[in-house]
């Protein structure tokens, strides 16, 4: 597997997007340091496997200091300013539910999960929950294929945040859509108990 993970990491660090992607995070991270408080068990260790999850990139944030500062509500994001993460996956055969198509619930978990590590570095807890989620597959998402996810902040409203997802195939500098979603995240009251 070691060799394996190797294969597939060296793929996605070679594609024009990632290589791009990185050359803006080194301008925009000097003052910026994100730190997550959940490690993605799910999709970082139990799905991670030869041909399931077979690459799992860490997620690039590129969110301005004043938001990571202030906990204000947000009626936008705009010109300008950058609220977002994206994350590499390469997704491996087993992950199928029709012949060749990656499950439409795996997308949905991972769009789950990468709205809400977005949302929760707009909250004061850095943690939250997910209230709903909206999901339009708009095309297929082939096994054995690398994708990109991007979440983007929509808005914030007190104890809630709108992140919008999206999940793109990639090939090289080539980016196709293949699903979007909404996702309403929650600080809740008891948030201390999580």
């Amino acid at each position: 597997m070691v060799g394996e993970t190797s294969k597939y990491e060296e793929h996605i660090h070679s594609l024009a997007v990632y290589q791009e992607l990185l050359e803006q995070h080194k301008a925009f991270n000097l003052s910026r340091l994100i730190e997550e408080n959940l490690r993605p068990n799910l999709t970082g260790d139990t799905l991670i496997g030869d041909d399931k999850i077979n690459y799992r990139g860490n997620g690039i944030f590129f969110i301005d200091d004043a938001f990571l500062q202030e906990y204000d509500d947000i009626d936008e994001v705009k010109d300008g300013e950058s609220n977002f993460l994206v994350t590499f996956f390469h997704l491996g055969s087993k992950l199928s539910g029709h012949n060749g198509i990656v499950h439409g619930g795996l997308l949905a978990t991972l769009l789950d999960e990468l709205t809400c590590r977005l949302a929760f570095q707009n909250f004061h807890s850095k943690k939250g929950v997910t209230a709903n989620l909206n999901i339009n597959y708009k095309k297929p998402c082939f096994v054995n294929s690398v994708v990109m996810i991007k979440c983007e902040l929509s808005r914030k409203s007190g104890r809630k945040c709108w992140v919008k997802g999206s999940v793109f195939s990639v090939k090289d500098s080539e980016l196709e859509l293949l699903t979007e979603c909404e996702c309403l995240v929650i600080e809740p009251r008891w948030v201390k108990n999580l």
